[in-house]
């Protein structure tokens, strides 16, 4: 497979053109003699094209051009056609994606290479070509932006008269992979912006984090050997589990998946090879002898995955030779190996420099580092794309996306000089705190060498009107303001921090609220006041947050203060909202739904205390009614990590009961007779927090995830029920050793010590545990640190065997089955 090329921008177009007449009076004082022409038989894309032209003439000047289907005297002639043709004007010399917009005596042409619903480019992409050109006459000549997505997002100027000057202009993308993640793209009005952005792909790459899916944890009971070695232990893969890349069974079982997701899938081009994220990878003595030390003395794999890309490739080749296997260099391979590795033609790296994540690259001696290994990498593959988040603040907490300038200014130039060949960085999914921010990353995509300022500038203007210049200065000033901290703080990355918060958003609020109503103030045009309005949403969520954080001395001073209780009912009203960080559940999740026979069994035989506790991530709980009272669910020792904590209550029938926000200051109220028992489902993300329900028996689920049940730091025992008939069941613990480590005692329900538990060695400890026939009820796991490292996030995980759930507070504990299983805790 030979290196992918780069578009050339100048097109050596070998034509007999025909000189122009000089300028082309489009439409005069709304009236055009003029029609949209393109073959019905032209690709999808040029439909839409003529659709979007002719709605967007309409908008800017009322005038309604007709679409035809054959040539006209007075036409814009639309795709790569017969007219086209005759014209001597070539589509096939124009690069993937590309396109030609001309004047031609009293026409008008854009043309482009234009796949077919079916037909892929030679990268397994697709190409769009003259819907990229007429977007492009859109923007360049009637001068309409597409801001923002939906309703309020696009400023189309108004005009009587449209005059095309005399013009021939060619352009084609450099990146020939352009994508903009996590800006809600999944709403069909974002992909209507994605779209007129010209975001897309000639090139398609898959590069997901794919181990996981490809060697499933079913593989651990018969080839152990195919998973890590740590502490001279094959460690159960749970979470983020890594493989022994330099095993052969392993690697030709990676092979041979690929080789069948191809099979299955022949119109398929690429697979990815990238390892799951986060550390712990494989110890054993082939792996390790692959390592190195980084420049900065921390551990490199960068040699193992790469001979493991390598490795998988030549397999695949064999038959797929010419399918792409992309993979990332990240993380702890994100440094080139010291020896030249030669890579195969078949494998693709993605280079996510995760080191400049946030704002980092404010700092001089990261961006030093950041040119130092573009260039490095580059000479090891040509064959290379970007993926990153370099200025990008991840909150839920509407805390404002400055654009990072600067950031944009280095980055874009030099990947084009790079000749990377595609794009894939983080979007804000709130449109109301980055609406600039993602502007900018949509037109660098296209063309990484536009004018960032002049960009910038000009969006505040077009987007905001009259307060266009109140929301610049609001916008550069944390763009300083977040530099700043970056260069004060060496450990700020890319989530909000207290410190951010504090030294960012809190000391600037003032000033950022003045600017905010100055601007309020002078808008008069209605879109602009509604994406004036997505920032005010942002704003009024962010004063929320700082005064949780008690980080305003006045709060009820500013016009952005809200209550708690009016601030739920602010959240409620704009569910759903492309301004806001789309947290609140839109459907139930499936396990809702499944019916549950819920009992409060004999009381434990266990008599240790509850201590404090932390439950950290997304959770699960189910609450049973107890007497006659109101069920009261209260949280404390909230930290949140810059997520809006929601929670979703649904009944027995598995429809919403309530929802709502995470908050000390209120609490669930669910009524003792609306259902037999309730599903509280938490969105937590990062945050942790400790839970209390008065009025119920309940329980935690440990199915969420395949670590199960996840605690932060301050423990208290564990309590899950073993029912009748159950001979033997698999119970782990994991935590991260050396630095945060864990014991566990086991004890059933006599209350003899069973087994002992270790993770200050080995991340997992996976037991099997004997029951005896009069072992069944209630057994408690009692977690402890180790005399070694700290404990911080500990798992624990029940086996398929029992019903995956844990109850904290022995006096409220809750037996769980689903309805039709065999077994039934015991009432």
């Amino acid at each position: 497979m030979k290196p992918y090329t780069t578009c050339i921008l100048v097109f050596v177009l070998a034509v007999a053109a025909e000189a122009s007449a000089g300028p082309v009076p489009l439409i005069q004082n709304r009236r055009s003699d003029y029609v949209i022409y393109y073959e019905s038989t032209a690709p999808s894309s040029v439909a839409q094209a003529a659709s979007e032209l002719q709605e967007y003439l309409f908008r800017v000047s009322d005038t309604k051009l007709a679409i035809v289907h054959s040539p006209r005297k007075k036409m814009i002639s639309l795709g790569d056609n017969a007219a086209s043709l005759k014209a001597d004007l070539l589509g096939a010399v124009i690069p993937w994606e590309g396109f030609w917009i001309i004047t031609k005596g009293e026409n008008i042409f854009i043309l482009g290479r234009d796949t077919a619903t079916a037909e892929l480019t030679p990268g397994g992409g697709t190409s769009t070509g003259t819907r990229n050109g007429t977007y492009e006459f859109i923007e360049r000549f009637l001068g309409v932006r597409w801001l923002i997505p939906g309703e309020h997002g696009d400023y189309v100027p108004k005009l009587a008269s449209i005059t095309i000057p005399d013009t021939d202009f060619t352009d084609a993308p450099v990146l020939l992979n352009r994508r903009l993640p996590y800006t809600q793209e999944r709403r069909l009005e974002v992909k209507h912006w994605w779209r007129r952005q010209r975001l897309g792909w000639s090139l398609y790459l898959t590069h997901e984090h794919n181990w996981r899916r490809t060697i499933p944890a079913a593989h651990f009971d018969k080839h152990p050997d195919w998973f890590p070695e740590r502490g001279g232990v094959r460690i159960p893969p749970t979470g983020r589990y890594k493989l022994c890349t330099t095993n052969p069974g392993l690697v030709g079982a990676y092979a041979n998946a690929t080789i069948a997701y191809f099979d299955q899938h022949p119109r398929a081009t690429c697979y990815s090879l990238s390892p799951s994220d986060s550390a712990g990878y494989c110890e054993c003595e082939q792996c390790s002898a692959l390592y190195e030390t980084d420049p900065h003395g921390n551990l490199s794999v960068t040699p193992a995955i790469l001979t493991f890309y390598n490795d998988v490739a030549k397999l695949v080749g064999k038959k797929y030779p010419d399918k792409i296997l992309a993979g990332y260099v990240y993380a702890d391979y994100v440094f080139p190996p010291r020896k030249t590795i030669v890579l195969e033609p078949n494998v693709f790296l993605v280079w996510a420099p995760s080191f400049d994540y946030g704002f980092t690259l404010a700092r001089p001696t990261l961006r030093q580092q950041w040119e130092d290994l573009l260039h490095q990498w580059m000479q090891v593959s040509r064959n290379i794309s970007y993926y990153d988040l370099p200025v990008n603040i991840t909150t839920e907490t509407g805390a404002l996306n400055p654009p990072g300038l600067e950031i944009l200014k280095f980055i874009y130039p030099r990947l084009k000089a790079a000749d990377v060949k595609g794009v894939y960085v983080y979007g804000i999914a709130a449109w109301g705190r980055a609406a600039p921010l993602n502007y900018l990353l949509a037109k660098l995509a296209w063309n990484p060498q536009a004018d960032v300022e002049k960009l910038f500038d000009e969006f505040c203007v077009k987007a905001y009107g009259a307060g266009g210049d109140d929301i610049n200065r609001m916008f550069r000033l944390l763009d300083d303001e977040v530099a700043r901290h970056y260069r004060e703080y060496p450990a700020a990355r890319y989530r909000l921090t207290t410190d951010m918060m504090r030294d960012i958003y809190a000391k600037n609020l003032i000033d950022m609220e003045r600017l905010y109503i100055a601007a309020q103030s002078k808008v008069r045009d209605l879109d602009a006041k509604a994406r004036l309005k997505m920032i005010g949403d942002n704003l009024t969520a962010m004063h929320w947050t700082l005064r949780q954080y008690r980080l305003l001395k006045t709060p009820r001073e500013s016009s952005f203060y809200l209550s708690d209780a009016d601030l739920f009912l602010f959240l409620a009203e704009h569910k759903g909202s492309l301004a806001l960080q789309p947290t609140v559940a839109t459907s139930p999740p499936a396990y809702v739904k499944a019916k549950l026979s819920v009992s409060s069994p004999e009381k434990t035989t266990h008599t240790d205390s509850v201590r404090p506790f932390h439950l950290r991530g997304d959770q699960h709980l189910v609450l049973r009614p107890v007497g006659a009272d109101r069920v009261e669910v209260t949280f404390s020792r909230i930290a949140t990590r810059g997520k809006l904590v929601t929670y979703n209550v649904y009944g027995a029938d598995g429809a919403e009961v309530t929802s709502g926000l995470m908050s000390a200051e209120a609490m669930i109220l669910l009524e003792a007779t609306g259902s037999p028992y309730y599903h509280l489902v938490i969105s937590a993300g990062p945050a942790s927090f400790m839970v209390k329900a008065t009025g119920a028996a309940w329980a935690v689920d440990g199915n969420l995830s395949d670590q199960g049940l996840h605690l932060l730091g301050q423990v208290t025992p564990i309590y899950f029920h073993v029912p009748e008939g159950i001979r033997q069941f698999h119970l782990s613990l994991e935590a991260t050793p050396p630095g945060e480590t864990a014991l566990a005692t086991l004890c059933a329900p006599d209350g003899r010590s069973v087994a002992e538990f270790d993770c200050t060695k080995a991340a997992v400890d996976r037991q099997s545990i004997d029951v005896a026939i009069s072992q069944a009820g209630w057994w408690k796991m009692d977690i402890r640190q180790a005399a070694t490292g700290a404990m911080d996030d500990v798992w624990i995980k029940l086996g398929a065997q029992l019903n995956g759930y844990f109850s904290l507070i022995p006096d409220q504990a809750l037996g769980i089955r689903k309805t039709g299983d065999a077994l039934l805790s015991k009432k």
